[in-house]
């Protein structure tokens, strides 16, 4: 009997794992793609154990023959999910599907009562939570952030009584708020940040229970309004350590917070709050708070000095504050940010630790030289537009550390200290709009450290006389001239301009407008510059044809005797975009035609000379090759026949003997041998962006390249099997010490080596762009990376850098190359960001390749595909980081074959950056075309959500119409570049003209979709306002049928 009874058990326990089996094939058959192939590729009907339980599904756990958990987070599944297809799943407890692309309304999902976690987080399911959600009594953790739910809340939220987390942010629901929370139980964990939800809190009332456990409570960004706790039930929240209630309408007084003996951070900003400070938070025995941030209201009072007396951080941005400030004290006090507030009286006589003091845009009045006394502590000294007095200090004792001191659009007077270009780490100086007066030290303009010089708006005399570039010490053969940003205008300055000023090589912004200087302009200046202005002057002479792309308010009025070449005019506008001006534009039909007709056949005879040097080279490097000679690059070190790469350090004897010479720099790297893939017995993968390497892609727009064939600059540009772009890719031989000395730093734990590992590996160039150089770099293991070399200046400082890439690292996507870590050298020029080497071809080489291309064609359903997979990315960035990509371009999109996974690289890279660097980015950006219009009016354009969605038209728009975004539209009046083109075409009716034509070809007849997808091009290129968010553009690109 026991026998038949055991046998009938086994039975039962094989039907019912055949059951489980049968209804997660069932649900399966929702999930319309699987980027990764994990779900698809190993739910096999086939593979189950013997208890009929899945065996090996990818996400499924069994226990006693019964499917218990379901977790399939950040796979990139796209589909619609059928909750009634689980409902067999009795002993189900986990269900986590975070981070993927499932739609649909929950239904039915209260029959599955064994389940404790129910996780739906990051997707795109809409409707309202059902009712018999609540009979889940077992359920511990409900997340259902970042989807499009709305309406209301179920009124039996109290059922849940064992809920432990709930997160509702970034949804649509609007209850109101106290609705929901006076349900609430055990809860430790409550987020209801990013919804509608409406009312006044007052929960010190009718629920000890939740006040009394709740650990953090965030309600930001609602529609809150009233007053907070107006029964000052604070006192009840004996372990809350988080409470955020920032961006609301909450008005009347702040609660008095007594007895809050676990609370952190507190986050109030922007409201409606008045009245005086509270006491609670400022007695000492009575909180531990690291955070509070008051900004954006209406507070006033005089406890600011009990404020800031122990706490690690404080932000009263944007309050009505009216307090003196004293002296601070506090020995943990890091960054105290009291900006955009009424404060008044002095300076406070000390700091105490503090690293960041904002007081910018106050009314703080008195000498500036009670600075002197803050210590060598802070970093940053902004105390811009207020009503300061005095003289700037001149003490060398110091401000040792102090990297950024701005104190423009104040009163003071007096001429600039020599000391002021001696701080060791002093990067950003800006003391304009102030009447500073005297000559200027020719020591300032060439720190080896300082990057932006803001001297304008002041009563400067003299002539600029810069130290002489032999006296400036140098570790290498070249000074270390750093400055990227100058503005000397509206001073008195004048004399000649100095020849010197060539020197500044990485100089990007030039402003010396308004002032008397004379003479001609120095015909070195650097190519980098994006922005010069030299009007109201008394210049002479020759314009240098590098600065002719410049407009004509670069420098007129004044300058009078400035001579243009009759041939080359100036630009009336975007000077990237087209050189024709007011004197081409009156040229007779004949000359022009001439003209025309000989630089072109000039530019002919250049190429076919440029084709024989290149044809007979090549002839007898292959002919050495044939003989087996290993004389093929005839320099000490070369590597042997039969070796890949050369190693990074392989070279470091042979450039200088002696250790003092080592400079293990970016220039050094560029300046290194080169040698061929094929001469060194390669593979045949070969870099993409090698063709064009040393030429940014900026460069080549402003020379006129009309083919995004030569824009190859994406950090993690990966080489492939096309060999169209060079027969012969150049390989770096490269310089460096025997070790790295510095910090290397991990995300994860996917790609570990050492700094030796990473000094010895072999790098190849394969790509460049305004932030730096990117090589592709194989350790010995065999593993390979992506190492992009930032360029110097680029970088911020070590503790900001750290903590911004620590973020970057931590973002994942199927659809994005993550970043696996980074280096920390001990020179300014030695960092290094790494990521994952991908060998894949970018979106560009599919559009613009000529008639040679070897990559085929992308079909209609291929490039909507792409479209969608790049929008679901830049969704993900938008709604669950926060974060814009900022450096959207088709050569940082990359297609991994065979299935062509689509992947974005070089994201968020600005929020590593310096602002000179993030302001070139933006200038390369709009070099290229995807730069949005609104940035031209912006004195300091940042990447922002909705350049983004300029850029993602952009990019919309090149896979519709195979064009590049940069290419140079001649001919039709008013057209410039891609988009006016487009715009053009579709406002004449003419939309077709403006497709590929390989669409087309391949296709035949004009799909339906192909308009949907213009005009959602259309709409994203759209002013800024009127511009839909990424999840729109996702949702609207899934939709389309072909």
């Amino acid at each position: 009997m026991q026998s038949i009874c055991l046998i009938l058990l086994l039975l039962v326990e094989l039907v019912l794992g055949k059951l489980d089996s049968d209804a997660l094939l069932e649900w399966k058959k929702g999930i319309a793609k699987d980027p990764l192939g994990h779900v698809l590729s190993s739910w096999d009907g086939n593979s189950l154990a013997s208890d009929g339980c899945p065996q090996n599904w990818y996400g499924i756990s069994c226990s006693d023959g019964r499917v218990i958990s379901i977790t399939l987070n950040d796979l990139g599944l796209v589909g619609s999910f059928q909750f009634p297809a689980l409902i067999g799943l009795q002993m189900l407890r986990n269900l986590s599907i975070s981070n993927n692309q499932f739609t649909g309304i929950i239904l039915e999902i209260g029959s599955i009562g064994s389940l404790e976690i129910l996780d739906l987080s990051r997707n795109s399911f809409h409707g309202s939570i059902p009712s018999d959600l609540m009979n889940l009594k077992n359920l511990m953790l409900l997340n259902l952030s970042s989807n499009n739910f709305g309406g209301t809340i179920p009124n039996s939220f109290g059922k849940l009584e064992r809920l432990k987390y709930l997160d509702l942010q970034s949804n649509g629901f609007s209850s109101d708020i106290m609705g929901l929370l006076v349900q609430l139980r055990s809860v430790v964990h409550v987020d209801l940040s990013n919804n509608r939800f409406s009312g006044s809190p007052d929960v010190g009332l009718g629920n000890s229970s939740f006040v009394s456990g709740v650990q953090y409570l965030n309600f930001s960004h609602n529609s809150l309004s009233g007053e907070l706790f107006a029964h000052d039930g604070m006192p009840y929240f004996d372990n809350l350590e988080v409470f955020d209630a920032s961006h609301n309408q909450l008005g009347g007084h702040i609660p008095s917070f007594n007895f809050l003996f676990s609370l952190r951070i507190m986050r109030l900003e922007s409201n409606l709050f008045s009245g005086s400070l509270p006491e609670g938070p400022f007695q000492e025995s009575s909180m531990i708070l690291t955070e509070l941030d008051l900004s954006l209201n209406q507070l006033e009072g005089d406890k600011l000095e009990l404020l800031i007396k122990d706490w690690t951080a404080l932000v009263f941005t944007g309050s009505a504050l009216c307090s003196p400030l004293g002296s601070i004290t506090s020995a943990t006090l890091k960054n105290l940010n009291l900006s955009s507030n009424k404060l008044s009286g002095s300076l406070p006589a000390m700091v105490g630790h503090c690293a960041i003091v904002d007081l910018s845009n106050n009314m703080l009045s008195g000498n500036l030289s009670r600075i002197q006394s803050w210590g060598n502590y802070v970093e940053i000294i902004h105390l811009s537009s207020n009503l300061l007095t005095g003289t700037l200090p001149n003490i060398t004792s110091q401000f040792l550390r102090l990297a950024s001191f701005k104190i423009s659009n104040n009163s003071l007077e007096g001429g600039l200290p020599l000391v002021l270009g001696t701080y060791p780490e002093l990067n950003v100086i800006d003391i304009s709009l102030n009447q500073l007066n005297g000559s200027l030290p020719p020591s300032l303009f060439t720190s080896s450290i300082l990057t932006e010089l803001n001297l304008s708006g002041n009563r400067f005399t003299g002539s600029i006389s810069l130290q002489s570039v032999s006296d400036i010490p140098s570790i290498g053969s070249t000074p270390n001239l750093s400055l990227v940003s100058l503005d000397l205008s509206n001073n008195s300055l004048s004399g000649p301009l100095s020849p010197e000023i060539s020197k500044l090589r990485d100089l990007v912004f030039l402003d010396l407008s308004n002032n008397h200087f004379e003479g001609s302009i120095p015909d070195d200046l650097p190519d980098t510059l994006r922005g010069f202005n030299v009007s109201y002057n008394n210049l002479s002479g020759v314009v240098p044809e590098n600065l002719r792309r410049f407009p004509d308010s670069a420098f007129h009025p004044g300058n009078s005797l400035l001579n243009f070449p009759h041939l080359l005019s100036l630009p009336k506008e975007n000077p990237a975009i087209t050189l024709r001006g007011k004197h081409g534009a009156h040229m007779r039909p004949a000359i022009r035609a001439a003209l025309i007709a000989g630089f072109v056949g000039g530019v002919t005879v250049i190429a076919l000379l440029s084709l024989l040097i290149y044809y007979r080279a090549h002839w007898k490097d292959c002919k050495g090759t044939k003989n087996g000679s290993n004389e093929n690059v005839g320099r000490k070190g070369a590597p042997q026949e039969g070796s890949s790469l050369p190693q990074i350090s392989a070279l470091h004897k042979n450039v200088d003997s002696s250790p003092a010479s080592l400079n293990f720099s970016q220039n050094n790297l560029l300046s290194s041998e080169m040698g061929s893939l094929h001469e060194h017995g390669s593979s045949s993968s070969v870099a993409k962006g090698t063709a064009e390497i040393g030429i940014p892609d900026s460069t080549k727009r402003d020379k006129g390249m009309s083919s995004a064939k030569h824009l190859f600059s994406s950090s993690t540009l990966s080489p492939s099997n096309d060999q169209h772009l060079s027969e012969n890719p150049t390989i770096l031989k490269v310089c460096s010490p025997d070790k790295l000395a510095g910090d290397l730093h991990f995300f994860d734990s996917s790609s570990v080596f050492t700094s030796e590992d990473l000094s010895r590996a072999p790098a190849e160039v394969i790509g460049r762009s305004c932030h730096g150089t990117s090589y592709k770099a194989t350790l010995d293991s065999g593993h390979v990376l992506v190492v992009k070399w930032l360029k110097e200046g680029m970088a911020k400082g070590k503790k900001e850098f750290a903590r911004e890439a620590k973020k970057l690292g931590n973002i994942k996507h199927p659809n994005l190359v993550s970043l696996c870590g980074y280096y920390w050298g001990l020179k300014e020029h030695e960092k290094l960001v790494i990521s994952k080497y991908i060998n894949a071809s970018c979106l560009a080489l599919y559009l613009h390749e000529t008639e040679q291309r070897k990559l085929p064609p992308l079909l209609l359903h291929e490039r909507l595909k792409v479209a969608i997979d790049v929008s679901c990315c830049l969704n993900y960035l938008h709604n669950e980081r926060a974060i814009p990509h900022g450096n959207l371009k088709s050569t940082n999109i990359l297609l991994e074959p065979p299935n062509l996974n689509t992947l974005l690289t070089d994201y968020s890279i600005h929020r590593i950056m310096t602002p000179a660097g993030t302001a070139e980015q933006v200038l390369n950006a709009g070099a290229l075309g995807y730069r949005p219009p609104e940035f031209a009016s912006s004195s300091k354009p940042c990447p922002s959500l909705k350049s983004d969605v300029y850029a993602f038209g952009v990019i919309l728009l090149e896979i519709l119409t195979g064009k590049s975004a940069g290419e140079i539209v001649t001919g039709i009046p008013g057209v410039v570049d891609l988009t006016d083109w487009v715009r053009l075409l579709a406002g004449e009716n003419r939309s077709t003209e403006c497709f590929d034509r390989s669409i087309l070809v391949v296709d035949r007849d004009l799909p339906g979709g192909l308009d949907d997808m213009l005009q959602l091009a259309l709409r994203c290129i759209l002013p800024a306002a009127e511009r839909p968010d990424m999840r729109t553009i996702f949702e609207d690109l899934s939709s389309i049928v072909l």
